[in-house]
């Protein structure tokens, strides 16, 4: 069982695990954070172990966006702007009572032609400096797009593997930093890389079927490829649209 919660501006997730035998507090290097409990737990001790953990938690996003931002500094080309569904949007923060992330147009030039941004307000707290606001809005967004995956990516993986009469027994979402996925045939299983739900939908597709015929082709012979095609026709597309902005999706989200 997993449940989102927000404490003290700080969103994290409550993880109910069969194995935990105690609680536990951990803050991944992407600014994720969460707390695992045994089953026999309730969601109020996991409230009141966050609340009591709070000053670790601030300290270690601290050290996490210190570390992002000096990474940051490093790249002349550092992007200004974010993707969404395959969609490359200007990144706009401002303040607000309670985090939020939404798309919005503007009509610009003598045509009225739209363009499309992403505002994500932040709490008046995280906005201190133009510097700390705009951490705060990249680890919302970033958390915001990895919980999307996990609750998107096994669905639509299953969906697919069920068209083509392939049954998974595993699926999972991880945080690979050279993967977008990978499978196990003896296993039947496939893991994917949180960053595909980033991809437009057919790209996305066409990365869980490449996967997913390796179910049946464990290498990448010319055997494979057709059976790739013939699941998705238009994969060749879907290639160069990875191979143009693979790149710059996994420096975004380092």
């Amino acid at each position: 069982m997993t449940v989102q919660e927000t404490y003290a501006g700080i969103p994290y997730e409550i993880r109910k695990r069969s194995q935990a035998k105690r609680m536990s507090l951990k803050v991944s290097h992407d600014g994720r954070v969460w707390v695992s409990l045994p089953m026999r737990a309730s969601l109020k001790d996991a409230r009141s172990f966050m609340e009591k953990n709070i000053a670790f938690v601030q300290a270690t996003l601290d050290k996490v966006a210190a570390e992002r931002s000096q990474k940051t500094a490093e790249k002349p080309n550092a992007p200004l702007a974010v993707l969404v569904e395959g969609e490359w949007l200007r990144l706009e923060v401002g303040e607000g009572e309670k985090f939020s992330m939404n798309i919005l147009s503007n009509e610009v030039g003598s045509e009225d032609q739209q363009v499309r941004h992403l505002l994500i307000t932040v709490p008046q707290e995280k906005a201190s400096s133009e510097e700390s606001a705009h951490q705060a809005a990249m680890q919302y967004w970033r958390y915001t797009m990895i919980h999307r995956a996990n609750d998107i990516l096994p669905k639509r993986t299953v969906t697919l593997a069920e068209s083509f009469g392939e049954p998974l027994r595993r699926i999972a979402v991880k945080d690979q930093k050279s993967l977008w996925g990978s499978c196990v045939k003896a296993r039947r299983s496939i893991n994917l890389n949180w960053r595909c739900i980033l991809f437009p939908p057919s790209v996305l597709d066409y990365l869980i079927i490449h996967e997913l015929a390796h179910l049946r082709q464990a290498n990448h012979s010319p055997a494979y490829w057709r059976q790739v095609e013939a699941w998705c026709p238009a994969y060749e597309e879907a290639e160069k649209w990875l191979k143009a902005n693979g790149r710059r999706i996994m420096a975004l989200t380092a």
